[in-house]
């Protein structure tokens, strides 16, 4: 069992950690908006692209830059995880809290900001990674399954489609709560960001072309470029104290009182 200096070290590093945890699975949200909005616009008018007419990429299927993205995007949200459970996390939420024998209010306190850290920050990656393994699912399992149903045109490859879209619209919103939960923006900010993501996934499916008279897919791309400002909002918030920030914040052992 740790002695009480290093019990207390424990406690701050693995605060530490899970902030880290928090960080870079907000990251990777923001990788899922790059990946999903920002290459699209990038392909789309052929910023990346490739020079032969006959393998050029697609904004409608996976594309190489696309699952490189998502493989950027895996890679952070497992580095996430990694600070989750490293060794101060599970030490301190192991030993620690057993140790009943020095138990006061400033170490109960400390204790119960550990807990709430630790809890907080392991919904936020079950909801990230709902979010990541739904729109894995619709771009990797189900759009395949939808070309091959394509090819009869049946009842099948309707409600295929009619499945795809729906995920397609909705999905976005649960990175858009995260994102809101980490950054705490305020209600117009919010609110936005939830408008912005229904209209443009409302383009990019086709159902406002199916709704109206034209097929306006292709205004998808040009909100695209709007994804940027989500970027730099992003960078500001992780640069600037923010309120999740408060969450992970040092606690101050007084040694007075050990």
């Amino acid at each position: 069992m740790p002695g009480r200096n290093n019990r207390d070290t424990i406690i701050n590093l693995a605060i530490k950690d899970l902030g880290l945890s928090a960080l870079f699975t907000f990251i990777g949200v923001n990788l899922r908006f790059f990946t999903e909005n920002t290459l699209t616009a990038l392909v789309f008018f052929n910023v990346i692209q490739t020079d032969d007419p006959a393998s050029r990429f697609d904004i409608h299927s996976p594309s190489p830059p696309d699952m490189t993205g998502d493989v950027v995007t895996t890679i952070t949200f497992t580095i996430a995880y990694l600070f989750f459970t490293t060794f101060n996390v599970r030490t301190a939420l192991t030993y620690t809290i057993g140790d009943k024998d020095t138990m006061n209010n400033q170490y109960t306190h400390a204790i119960k900001h550990l807990k709430n850290c630790h809890t907080w920050v392991k919904n936020f990656i079950i909801v990230v990674l709902t979010g990541y393994g739904i729109n894995f699912f619709s771009k990797y399992i189900l759009s395949m399954g939808l070309e091959a149903a394509y090819i009869e045109n049946n009842a099948l490859s309707n409600m295929m489609g009619i499945i795809s879209n729906g995920i397609q619209i909705c999905y976005p919103f649960i990175f858009v709560y995260a994102y809101c939960k980490y950054v705490y923006p305020n209600a117009v900010i919010a609110l936005l960001l939830y408008i912005f993501f229904l209209v443009r996934n409302l383009f990019a499916t086709g159902v406002v072309g199916f709704v109206g008279v034209y097929d306006l897919h292709v205004t998808a791309p040009f909100l695209d470029w709007l994804t940027f400002l989500i970027f730099f909002y992003s960078i500001g918030c992780i640069s600037m104290h923010h309120s999740a920030l408060k969450l992970f914040r040092k606690v101050d052992f007084n040694k007075n009182n050990q």
